[in-house]
């Protein structure tokens, strides 16, 4: 019997030792918790934005709305970031603590690639047809779509259109260069792409396949029409790797 006493008293003192060691745990994380809540220190004072270039910080704090002087494991993360995706031109945003005191918001913009006619005017819309703003005809750097016949409803809303999804996809396979210059991307009835430059140049673009390849003769063939200063019809790269270039003084010339 007194061989079986020591170590039943041995594990009591443990188990006493134990309970006392996790009343002491939760207390001292109800303190902390206390002061992570309570204390000045951890008031935001500071908001941070980072990746806009189209929307200006103002209207992104705006849209945000994290209140100054909050505490900031009180603000809640998700809803600031679910504010921010309220805005078409906001394609994902990311909201973290920086500790003590500020809060930093990242934003990816959606980037307009063309325009495209309304009732209402011009819209400027992405690479996945995203509706995200209204906007002038001679907005630089971005062409007008036409030939797309779509129901357009209201910001931030995707417009389906195989269409539009075709024009979209030529613009975007160009050299950054040759896709700055051009005043008109216009789609035909039988899918079939005729592109405008801002010199005048047309070219019969033919089905948006080999768009990249396209888009580098296309390019070369610019280059080289710049340097004789040469009054064309249109260029035909119809078919990738044959470009023929009508000019207005002869019936055709091979490239």
């Amino acid at each position: 019997m007194n061989v079986l006493a020591v170590p039943l008293k041995g594990r009591r003192r443990q188990k006493k030792w134990n309970v006392t060691e996790s009343i002491i745990f939760v207390i001292l994380v109800l303190v902390t918790g206390f002061v992570l809540l309570s204390s000045p220190v951890f008031e935001v004072r500071r908001v941070l934005v980072r990746g806009n270039y189209y929307l200006s910080e103002e209207m992104i704090l705006s849209v945000a709305d994290v209140g100054l002087g909050v505490n900031i494991f009180k603000l809640k993360m998700a809803d600031v970031s679910s504010n921010l995706k309220q805005v078409p031109m906001i394609k994902e945003a990311q909201v973290a603590r920086s500790l003590p005191s500020s809060v930093v918001i990242s934003v990816v913009e959606r980037v307009p690639l063309g325009l495209l006619p309304s009732k209402e005017g011009f819209i400027e819309v992405d690479e996945e047809g995203v509706y995200l703003a209204r906007a002038g005809a001679g907005t630089p750097g971005l062409p007008v779509i036409t030939g797309v016949q779509v129901d357009i409803t209201g910001p931030g809303q995707v417009i389906g259109s195989e269409k539009l999804k075709s024009a979209l996809d030529v613009i975007k396979g160009l050299p950054a260069g040759s896709a700055a210059n051009l005043s008109e991307v216009h789609v035909d009835e039988d899918g079939q792409i005729k592109i405008y430059t801002t010199e005048g140049y047309q070219c019969r673009f033919g089905l948006p396949q080999e768009i990249q390849e396209k888009g580098e003769i296309f390019q070369q063939v610019l280059l080289e029409l710049r340097k004789q200063g040469a009054k064309i019809n249109y260029i035909d790269l119809s078919y990738a790797g044959q470009p023929v270039v009508y000019y207005k003084s002869l019936t055709k010339a091979g490239d």
